[in-house]
């Protein structure tokens, strides 16, 4: 990359740090920060450089719950003081109770950072609203499975949800594509986001591409033991155990986020041997 010119996106956040700290005068008063459990270190360095110390220097949203890409950071390491200065927001306005706590106890035994230091927790967590209870499903092959997830479509599309209210939450963008392929040979309207073409129908994408998007009625498919958590996204434990002990985190978080994206109904299926991420839920302590 030095001998074509090129700097990655994160080097391109470093300097412009450094040069911003050389600066009597910054850019802003103030900056809001969204989705912060995402960020990089150079990022927030840059973000930091970019408003001088004081009031309300800088606001931070964030959800280490929703962690999908394994920056662990300590604010305060960075120059951002949060200790005294945060507040937990503990009310879901985005889905029900029953997806809440279902999603919830996927996330048995995960203790994700406050990234400050601490530990975060989701108890005292609930929702203003109520409805059924999630769904899961498994089926012996893929067809059997996509059959069966057409079908729930089409069930909620005869109830009156619109098709575009549908999300489908995939682990990889090729089983998106199959299920397309199936909704749309069973009349029902489909589009597979990011593939360049919008329209009209169900929304298909995957996992991560679900992030920040909300549906009525979310499907989640291929949740089988060797695809979430994807083998190729996790480091070997003989390798480095605290790499893949953070890559299995995310995983983990990954598949909450998609759970997540429900606001009235739920529905997850697999094929073959469901994930060990579901056995809180396929096969839960009596």
């Amino acid at each position: 990359m030095r001998q074509a010119g090129e700097w990655t996106f994160l080097q391109v956040c470093a300097e412009a740090a450094r040069v911003l700290d050389g600066r009597e005068q910054r850019l802003y008063h103030h900056v809001v920060i969204d989705e912060a459990q995402d960020l990089h270190p150079a990022q927030w360095r840059f973000l930091r450089a970019l408003v001088a110390p004081g009031q309300d220097d800088l606001f931070l949203a964030g959800d280490t719950y929703q962690r999908i890409y394994g920056n662990r950071v300590s604010l305060r390491s960075l120059g951002i003081q949060v200790v005294g200065r945060s507040h937990r927001l503990r009310m879901n306005y985005r889905t029900t109770q029953e997806i809440l706590a279902w999603s919830a106890s996927l996330l048995t035994g995960e203790e994700p950072d406050d990234m400050d230091g601490g530990n975060e927790t989701l108890a005292g967590y609930r929702s203003t609203m109520h409805g059924e209870r999630p769904e899961t499903a498994g089926y012996a092959t893929k067809p059997e499975e996509i059959q069966a997830l057409v079908a729930r479509v089409r069930d909620w599309t005869g109830a009156g949800v619109q098709a575009e209210d549908i999300g489908v939450a995939v682990r990889y963008v090729q089983l998106g594509r199959d299920i397309a392929l199936a909704l749309e040979q069973a009349g029902l309207a489909a589009c597979v986001l990011g593939a360049g073409r919008g329209g009209a129908g169900v929304r298909i994408g995957t996992m991560h591409r679900m992030k920040g998007l909300e549906f009525r009625c979310v499907a989640v498919a291929g949740v089988n033991d060797g695809t979430v958590p994807m083998k190729s996204a996790v480091t070997a434990v003989e390798v480095d155990a605290q790499q893949h002990q953070e890559d299995l985190n995310g995983e983990l978080n990954l598949l909450f986020v998609a759970c997540t994206r429900a606001r009235e109904a739920l529905r997850v299926s697999w094929h073959g041997a469901p994930s060990p991420f579901l056995a809180p839920v396929v096969n839960p302590r009596p």
